[in-house]
């Protein structure tokens, strides 16, 4: 017995020895196949020569003969830094995520095949010029030559699924920009959270905190199939997109307010955290093609940025480019009934691939407008499963008339000036988007870019009744008669997902966004005479918001004429009243302000409710921040009282009160009595989590960045948004920054959340963070002479 204790220490050691030994040369064989900056090679599907030359921050500059040559280096830097990423959003535009994760993810390749993104995509590639064609295809070949002669350095994450990467396909390209467009339409959701908490409350009561909605063709939608809701919400969890302020900051001066004398841009966009990030910077010169910015890996054109003579960048127009349609079918499930008459619809069989598993067979119906969407069980009620009872909805999607998205962006990527920046979006349809522009003569312009549904009614939000014709749309708003901005008398353009023009005459959504990022710009837009790029920096970090300050002196009224004795209480008022309205991490009124804020939605809402729809109501975020500034300024509405209490009626100022109690009282439960101890940065957190998060905690740690104490919160520039449903955990926010002064054309100011590559040991994975975290800014130089001089590694390809 003592022989064997003696030896029980020399097998662990061994052990750890075998394990530590394993896990270095894990390490080093990881280390061993990230991408290589150096090299040359030779291949047939070029016809002049690239060069790729990364600066010190890891950006790559792409030198070739011509434009298309150009484009093949790109894809092939695409493809070496992020390829993981691109073959997962490709497999989820397409329907195949099934195929390398198995069976939990057959309702997700339901959905997308139903919406029929990459049939939409192949469209789109049918459509293409000669041109553009011959750019994507060259761009798809770099892709393809990285993956056949890089195997086993096409990332971890491949070894881990066990699967290969595919041949890529120019469809593939073209599904991944279809499902950003879905990923930023998002203003149907609340159609469905309405009807859901009108089914409780009726539709009535409900009306009264959705916008633009018509009590009388509501009552219509009372019971109808919701798959597509709970589906698309499923994955957008699975992929973590779950913030909601899908939209962003920009904003331009002309030289009469700038100190060069030159225009100066500025843009972030908000989006939902996630790594790799959403963008890839790139600088691209071919013989006519000189372009610098964001990219989309998967995606051969920059999204946002400039070139040699303009400069654009884009925030959401939250345009409502969808609708919905409550559709009557026969018996036979073979017919929708339209304006009186059986119509035929038109059924397809499709077949999903599931790892390890049996195929999934089910069919695919379609009417004149749209899909039909679907039950997300196996036997749903159009194959002829169990009956539901549930009536079957249709989409329309603007996105199905136009097949322009990609080649917009080929020819404003070359566009000189305003009219050829105009006419490369004449039939750009989705997602909407508000671009602001500048060029070096000195103009400024903004264009609502997107195929606007022209609509017998303004009151669109809805589901309509599909059995009349009369609720098809009727076409759509000429493009000339897009909302237009040029060189406008304020000297300035700025956009943040606000009615950028109060009387278009055309419909474009209800839900725009609070309007306190667009006032705090227009405030600091207001408060000099003269802008540099140093001020635009400290506005793209600004974290004001100017929404707590029309929220709070509403606290101030409703303790007026109390008697108060608990001491927290008092000191959360006399905060309150020094505070500047600055979200600061390090300050503890934020916390107090935004605990209260959390408090007074549930205590407005959840009687009526309960916690489940109340989560459905909050998960937009701007409806409820727009409706109870509403309701608190205009103080008349019953949603203020409680119904579970029958001997008294709350009135507005009772509930601030006992919000405020509510908020105190949670945050001496959870972080003691001394207020001292509540600063916002400890309870407002941000993690960038990998795509792989929460499967392991090991993996976590080492693919995961974070946790960071952050500022700000929904309404300030720097957004930081939190759901109102699992507060108070940062969900959304700048995935990019970006700068330009014409009067310095070879200079960019950038940054990205996390890098520019997605291997997780590679020293450019997580190198921009402390920046993006700082109010800091990459520089780069567009000037291809000096980047010859100073790179950190030179790929070359000849033909």
């Amino acid at each position: 017995m003592e022989k064997f204790k003696r030896s029980v220490p020399v097998i662990i050691l061994a052990a750890v020895f075998v394990f530590a030994a394993a896990l270095f040369s894990f390490y080093f064989s990881l280390k061993e196949n990230l991408p290589a900056y150096d090299g040359n090679f030779s291949t047939n599907k070029i016809n002049g020569k690239v060069e790729v030359y990364r600066d010190s921050a890891g950006v790559p500059y792409i030198l070739a003969s011509n434009d298309n040559a150009a484009a093949f280096g790109l894809g092939f830097v695409h493809a070496q830094e992020r390829l993981f990423q691109m073959d997962v959003f490709r497999r989820a535009a397409e329907g195949k995520l099934s195929e390398v994760v198995g069976g939990f993810a057959v309702r997700f390749d339901k959905m997308f095949r139903t919406l029929g993104l990459y049939k939409e995509a192949e469209k789109e590639y049918a459509a293409l010029s000669p041109e553009s064609k011959a750019y994507l295809d060259s761009y798809v070949d770099g892709i393809n030559y990285f993956i056949e002669t890089s195997r086993g350095n096409w990332g971890v994450e491949f070894d881990l699924l066990d699967y290969k990467p595919e041949k890529w396909k120019p469809a593939h390209s073209l599904s991944i920009g279809k499902l950003m467009a879905w990923e930023l339409n998002i203003g149907w959701w609340s159609e469905f959270a309405f009807i859901h908490i009108a089914q409780k409350i009726g539709v009535e009561k409900a009306s009264e905190i959705f916008p633009g909605y018509e009590k009388e063709t509501a009552e219509t939608a009372m019971n109808i199939d919701d798959s597509i809701y709970r589906t698309d919400l499923a994955f957008r969890r699975f992929f973590g997109f779950e913030g909601t302020h899908i939209g962003s900051n920009n904003w331009a001066v002309n030289g009469n307010l700038s100190a060069s004398g030159k225009p100066i841009v500025a843009n972030d966009t908000h989006l939902a955290f996630q790594l790799p990030g959403h963008w890839f910077f790139a600088a691209l010169k071919g013989d006519e093609l000189n372009a610098a910015g964001f990219t989309i890996p998967g995606l051969p054109v920059v999204e946002i940025g400039k070139n040699e003579s303009i400069a654009w960048t884009a925030t959401n127009l939250m345009l409502d480019d969808t609708d919905f349609y409550l559709e009557k079918l026969d018996s036979s499930r073979t017919h929708y009934l339209l304006d009186g008459e059986w119509t035929p619809l038109e059924i397809t069989k499709d077949t999903i691939a599931v790892r390890d598993s049996t195929d999934y067979v089910y069919k695919i119906y379609r009417t004149h407008r749209g899909p039909i969407l679907f039950r997300d069980h196996p036997y749903d009620i159009l194959n002829g499963g169990d009956e539901t009872g549930l009536q079957p909805v249709s989409i329309r999607w603007n996105l199905y008339d136009f097949h322009k998205g990609y080649e917009s962006f080929f020819l404003m990527n070359k566009a000189q000036d305003w009219e050829s920046f105009n006419d490369a979006l004449k039939d750009y349809a989705a997602p909407g988007q508000n671009f602001v522009y500048a060029d070096k003569e000195g103009n400024i312009g903004y264009l609502g870019a997107g195929k606007i549904p022209l609509r017998k009614n303004k009151n669109v939000a809805f589901i309509y009744d599909g059995t009349n014709s009369e609720n098809d749309w009727k076409g759509y708003v000429p493009f000339e008669k897009s909302p237009r901005i040029f060189n406008p008398s304020e000297y300035f353009i700025a956009t943040a997902n606000n009615q950028v023009l109060k009387n278009y005459p055309f419909h474009i959504a209800d839900f725009w966004e609070p309007s306190s990022r667009i006032d705090r710009i227009t405030e600091m837009l207001n408060a000099k005479d003269s802008f540099s790029v140093d001020y635009f920096a400290r506005m793209q970090n600004d974290f004001k918001s100017l929404y707590a300050k029309q929220i709070v002196p509403y606290i101030f009224a409703a303790f007026a004429n109390e008697n108060i004795e608990d001491e927290n209480i008092k000191v959360s008022l006399r905060l309150f009243e020094n505070w500047d309205f600055v979200m600061n991490a390090e300050s503890q009124t934020p916390a107090i302000y935004s605990f209260f804020f959390q408090k007074l939605l549930e205590n407005i809402f959840t009687d009526e409710m309960g916690g489940r729809l109340f989560k459905e109501f909050v998960f937009i975020a701007n409806v409820p921040y727009r409706i109870v500034e509403k309701m608190l300024f205009e103080n008349n509405s019953d949603w203020f009282d409680d119904i579970r209490t029958e001997d008294i009626v709350e009135d507005r100022d009772f509930i601030i009160r006992k919000s405020l109690q509510d908020a105190v009282k949670e945050l001496e439960n959870r972080y003691g009595k001394n207020p001292a101890d509540w600063q916002w940065g400890k309870i407002h957190t941000l993690t960038f989590k990998h795509i792989f998060h929460g499967q392991n905690k090991f993996a976590d740690n080492v693919l995961d960045i974070g946790k960071f104490k952050m500022s700000g919160d929904g309404t300030t520039l720097f957004n930081t948004e939190f759901s109102f449903s699992e507060p108070y955990e940062v969900k959304l926010g700048p995935a990019m920054r970006f700068i330009y002064d014409f009067a310095h054309p070879e200079k960019i100011y950038f940054t990205l959340t996390a890098g520019e590559s997605g291997h997780f040991l590679n020293p450019f994975y997580k190198n921009m963070t402390q920046n993006w975290l700082t109010g800091k800014y990459f520089t780069v130089e567009t000037d291809f002479e000096k980047i010859k001089k100073n790179n950190i590694g030179t790929i070359r390809f000849t033909p």
